[in-house]
């Protein structure tokens, strides 16, 4: 820039423009929603704008109470399954379009992540983030889905010394998301014409149900154990505890929680993550082994009433609906887990999307600027749009394949990298998922592993979206004519959940890089694994038409893999908009 020198440049203004949805007003999981961004806009910014829903979660109705979530990464983008961007207009041509579109989301933000995005995506989009307010102390990693007090999707406890409001459905709030789709169009930083292309069409189809809810952690048997609150005893007593037997004489309908992992630590019962009729098990944190009620299934212990005790107690006081007889004898190692999802034989939450519209930041250009654009298209020029954006092409494996080849049908003729993502093809319903017993292991807590302290394992929840090393040995891609790199990839360090391979975690991040993803955080390489390959570095671009493509992978570990996968290949591409006095083509 120069003080002496005229540049060109105009000037321009810009303004917030709302575009409803096109058929209804509310949508359920599954259902289809619809956008039509009218040709009369003429110009708008794509990466500023956004799209605008408010979603509000529902209990299952036949089944206690437990708090939900939505996915704590990703936030609303999670009810998104897919996403297709047509041109407006008669022609209506198929401009990009996005299969499972959340994975590709989740891959994001857990690689792009870091703690300014995270609080940004709490802000706007339904995440939520780690609460210092619920904090353990017994050396477990810090979870996002820990959110208590400032959760977005449920009301918070009153702050008072005793609580007894019943969870109903009106205790979840309506929570305004405003998403920034991370599609190529809607991340681009170029302005699109968006009147040359008659318009635009924008195509939704939300997740299901039973793919998009979390429980929160501090209730979880099967998710960082060592965070729940732990039992302190019968009679709040600190110098002469009691602790119930094995008998019936036993049983009692109230007891005292121990003050680790900030339970009263704010002289209230805000910190207590159970809600009232939600039914409860004792389980020792030290072996795994579970104490049970022996008469839960005629009187279930359901929580009844919450108290802050002061004084000497200074704890939390559990009254229970229905008494609760130990088949142990009780001890201070034991800790509060749910059982509201185990003793359902389905547990069936929903959610509604309501006011869901599209917000375009709209650029108005001087009229001579339209005017001599006009002028050029007619004198036969053509304007051509870039963008970056990404195909999926989804290939299934059964966990009883040792070695498999994966061929992918790349056709992009501007290619920049592959990510690949091994995930869960379980069928599993809600139930499953929410529990998550069966679901695959993705580390262990306080440096335990299979062998040793096997109750330290944490289950994913997130089933579906993200990706599963599940004994990896190596991979290798065959492309080019040539096994690329050169030699194998091994991953048997990071598919034994307690070290690191770093050979993989290079190549994925020059595969993130390329692929427009920012890779700030690598915290998440063993919770959402993935494959990456640049197939070009800096502005270059690969083609793959006309080339055999293939993923070579072994899983040679003395431990068999567990899981079928389901394999999304993302290829991340250049794609160009030609927009001439002819019409409007694509080319990919």
């Amino acid at each position: 820039m120069s003080f002496w020198t005229a540049e060109d440049k105009i000037p321009i203004s810009q303004t917030k423009v709302s575009v409803p949805a096109q058929h209804g007003l509310q949508y359920s999981p599954g259902q289809k929603c619809e956008f039509h961004l009218p040709a009369g806009i003429n110009f708008f910014q794509p990466s500023e704008s956004y799209l605008n829903l408010e979603v509000k979660l529902k209990k299952d109705a036949s089944n206690d109470p437990t708090r939900l979530q939505l996915d704590a990464e990703t936030g609303a983008h999670v009810l998104i399954k897919d996403i297709r961007v047509y041109s407006g207009g008669a022609g209506r041509i198929l401009l990009e379009e996005y299969q499972n579109y959340n994975v590709l989301t989740a891959l994001k933000y857990d690689y792009e992540s870091n703690d300014t995005l995270k609080a940004k995506r709490a802000l706007t989009e339904g995440a939520t983030v780690y609460s210092e307010r619920a904090r353990n102390d017994h050396g477990v990693e810090q979870s996002m889905q820990n959110n208590l007090e400032e959760n977005p999707y449920f009301k918070p406890m009153d702050g008072s010394a005793s609580y007894s409001t019943a969870f109903t459905d009106d205790e979840y709030l309506d929570v305004k998301a405003l998403l920034q789709l991370n599609t190529g169009i809607f991340s681009n930083q170029k302005i699109f014409p968006i009147g040359m292309t008659e318009g635009l069409v924008i195509e939704l189809i939300f997740e299901d149900a039973r793919r998009v809810f979390r429980t929160l952690d501090q209730t979880a048997r099967y998710r960082h154990l060592a965070t729940n609150p732990f039992f302190m005893s019968q009679n709040g007593s600190n110098s002469g505890p009691t602790f119930p037997a094995a008998d019936n004489a036993s049983a009692f309908t109230e007891f005292y929680v121990r003050r680790d992992n900030s339970q009263g630590w704010g002289a209230n019962v805000n910190s207590f993550p159970f809600c009232i009729g939600e039914e409860i098990t004792f389980v020792n944190a030290s072996t795994g082994v579970e104490n049970p009620d022996t008469t839960r299934d005629a009187t279930a212990p359901t929580i009844s009433r919450i108290e802050y005790v002061a004084g000497t107690t200074n704890a939390l006081k559990i009254t229970l609906a229905g008494s609760y007889r130990p088949t142990a004898e009780f001890s201070q190692e034991l800790v509060l887990c749910s059982r509201a999802i185990e003793k359902s034989s389905s547990y069936n939450p929903t959610y509604l999307i309501t006011n869901a519209e599209m917000i375009l930041q709209q650029v108005e250009m001087p009229p001579g600027y339209t005017s001599k654009l006009a002028q050029m298209m007619k004198g036969g020029g053509a304007m051509n749009y870039d963008f970056l954006s990404g195909t999926n092409y989804k290939i299934s494996q059964l966990a009883s394949e040792r070695v498999s080849n994966l061929r992918l049908p790349l056709s992009q003729s501007r290619a920049k990298s592959v990510l690949c993502i091994p995930t869960d093809a379980s069928s599993s319903g809600t139930k499953a998922l929410l529990e998550a017993k069966d679901t695959y292991i993705t580390h262990y807590d306080l440096e335990s592993d299979s062998a040793g302290r096997e109750w330290n394992a944490n289950h994913s929840q997130r089933t579906g979206l993200v990706g599963c090393s599940d004994q990896l040995t190596s991979y290798q891609l065959f492309y080019d004519g040539k096994l690329n790199p050169n030699r194998k990839v091994f991953c048997n360090k990071i598919s034994s959940k307690n070290s690191v391979d770093s050979q993989p975690l290079i190549e994925l991040e020059k595969g993130l890089k390329m692929g427009g993803i920012m890779p700030f955080s690598f915290k998440k390489f063993r919770e959402n694994f993935a494959i990456g390959r640049a197939l070009s570095l800096q502005n270059g671009v690969y083609d793959t038409r006309g080339s055999d493509f293939n993923l070579q992978v072994e899983y040679q570990e003395s431990d068999a893999p567990v899981i079928d996968k389901l394999w999304h290949n993302w290829c991340m591409h250049l794609r160009r908009i030609v927009i001439s006095g002819n019409g409007i083509s694509l080319q990919v």
